[in-house]
């Protein structure tokens, strides 16, 4: 029977994978099984810093930008919004446009970026048909960001 030592390390990060006790002990199971059996021996301080990371509170937010393209309360916002949207759509199809109502205004947004030089770049392109876009922070669905 072959002995061998593994150390296991988490590093926890927005874009480190998830490591889930199942996995950890799915991987213990598989390797204590078969002819060349391997005993796995976990290191205390690995161990404690896997359930630290189990046990955190996993975000669904996360700090991004967007692009306004219409803020609007007249007695037209409504209208205004959905035309602003049109035009949006058949300038830039390869961007994604929301339009959404907040009290008293009606606002039309495009676009999900991470950086703030990301949305520049993009803010750029689309004041060629909107001159008055500006970027604008915003707190979003970390799922937004994630391609599948």
């Amino acid at each position: 029977m072959k002995t061998l030592f593994l150390t296991l390390l988490a590093v926890a990060s927005v874009g480190a994978c998830r490591v889930q006790a199942q996995e950890i002990g799915g991987v213990r199971s598989r390797l204590a099984t078969g002819s060349d059996r391997v005993n796995v021996v976990e290191q205390s301080d690995a161990a404690q810093a896997v359930r630290a990371v189990e046990q955190r509170t996993k975000r669904t937010k996360v700090n991004g930008y967007t692009i306004l393209i219409l803020s609007d309360n007249s007695q037209k916002a409504r209208e205004n919004a959905m035309k602003a949207k049109q035009t949006f759509t058949e300038n830039f199809s390869d961007v994604e446009v929301k339009m959404y109502y907040e009290s008293p205004s009606f606002y039309v947004t495009a676009g999900r970026y991470l950086t703030k030089e990301e949305a520049i770049i993009e803010l750029w392109r689309i004041r060629s048909v909107f001159p008055k876009a500006i970027s604008q922070s915003r707190e979003m669905d970390i799922d937004d960001f994630i391609k599948e």
